[in-house]
């Protein structure tokens, strides 16, 4: 697969979960009473993920909808940029604030615990993608100068 196919794959599958995310958004307390009916929660379970949800959903939004232009711009061949550097450091502190969101709501239901650890992963690869595309930019911003 060549990288104009991947980015247009990466796009599509991108706004497909942005879709989803605000859908269930919209239908989370039904999913999760119906959740109920297959595992039990605990007293605190069904709170803690509904609003564990609530809380990350517009990271999530954000993160997508930068990925989004992320994707974009690398369609564009617009790669080695000081905007796609930001927009990388967004999507990590997206990844952060979902880690840190879940942390406190794992003691309230323990499987969130996985997704704070594997959130909190995330954020530092892609903190060092950041790094490493920094100084790409960097690279090339100083050979541009060089005649």
């Amino acid at each position: 697969m060549n990288a104009k196919t991947s980015a247009k794959c990466t796009l599509y599958v991108s706004r497909t979960a942005l879709g989803a995310a605000v859908l269930l958004g919209i239908a989370m307390p039904w999913v999760l009473r119906w959740y109920q009916t297959l595992r039990e929660l605990g007293q605190y379970g069904y709170w803690a993920i509904l609003l564990g949800y609530y809380l990350c959903l517009p990271g999530v939004v954000w993160a997508l909808l930068t990925m989004g232009r992320l994707v974009e711009n690398i369609l564009e061949d617009q790669v080695f940029t000081a905007e796609n550097v930001r927009y990388i450091r967004r999507i990590r502190w997206c990844c952060a604030w979902v880690s840190l969101v879940c942390l406190p709501a794992s003691v309230f239901y323990p499987p969130l615990c996985f997704m704070t650890v594997i959130m909190a992963f995330l954020a530092l690869t892609v903190s060092l993608v950041k790094n490493v595309m920094a100084a790409a930019v960097a690279l090339r911003e100083e050979n541009d100068l060089t005649v």
